[in-house]
């Protein structure tokens, strides 16, 4: 302690590494209520003002997150069927959930006047939930593995 300046402030107890994050936690929780404590009335009055507008919109956030949740769908894609809405979306500039969504109306329309079918295009499933998968022929992905499933059960790939 020999390059001591006056005003310097030195804690008597140097503070301890805590144990593991639950305690380090615990730690900084209890020094933010003894900052708080040191603030003035005024202080305190917008601190908790400002955590307020925080929890309201935190509230409405989730609000939303959860009024968007029915909407969305999770589908595995091929990639270059992403790659082609991708550029799609960026030529049109929309997002591509837009894309795929008017896409799939447009199918649908097309589905429902009897334009397109699947015949052909259903290949036996080992899913137990269904008895068919439906591959379009530009599925390379999909197609490579029902070509590869053929080989191995004809017994000519061993």
């Amino acid at each position: 302690m020999a390059d001591k300046q006056k005003g310097q402030f030195i804690p008597a107890i140097r503070p301890i590494e805590p144990a593991d994050e639950r305690v380090a936690e615990i730690l900084e929780d209890r020094q933010k209520h003894f900052d708080e404590l040191r603030l003035s009335p005024s202080e305190r009055k917008r601190l908790l003002e400002m955590r307020q507008k925080q929890a309201t919109h935190k509230r409405k956030e989730k609000a939303r997150a959860d009024e968007r949740e029915k909407n969305r769908i999770t589908t595995y894609l091929p990639t270059n069927l992403i790659a082609t809405i991708g550029v799609i979306a960026s030529k049109e500039s929309v997002s591509m959930a837009q894309v795929i969504s008017f896409f799939l109306f447009e199918a649908l329309e097309h589905y429902e006047r009897q334009e397109i079918s699947f015949l052909g295009h259903k290949y036996p499933s080992e899913s137990p939930r269904y008895d068919s998968n439906l591959i379009h022929p530009k599925d390379e992905e999909r197609m490579v593995k029902v070509k590869l499933r053929k080989i191995e059960k004809s017994g000519w790939g061993a």
